[in-house]
């Protein structure tokens, strides 16, 4: 952590999640009951609620699984439901989840 006070003592229990347009792995089991995995871009990480920039639509209702900091030992995977997503231009859809 580095740029901490002297004498700083970390007082959370879970893993800090630092999202600046991060890189997240998404998961999800497509129409056609087939695994899928991509990755999108985090836009946002609200208590009960994820941002992601992707470049294919989602329908609402949607489940998919979204994991930060892929193969590192920071690794966390979350949990969400597609409940709304819009397109921006071509090839960019913003997708809002609702954590589960």
């Amino acid at each position: 952590m580095g740029q901490e006070p002297i004498g700083f003592e970390e007082k959370r229990g879970s893993l800090r999640v630092d999202m600046e347009a991060e890189r997240v792995r998404l998961d999800w089991i497509n129409a056609q009951g087939v695994s899928c995995e991509d990755h999108a871009i985090c836009l946002d990480l609200a208590r009960k609620g994820v941002l992601l920039d992707f470049k294919a639509p989602f329908k609402v209702g949607d489940l998919l699984a979204l994991t930060f900091n892929e193969n590192t030992d920071k690794q966390n995977t979350i949990k969400g439901q597609v409940c709304r997503c819009t397109e921006c231009s071509p090839y960019s859809f913003h997708i809002a989840l609702q954590l589960v």
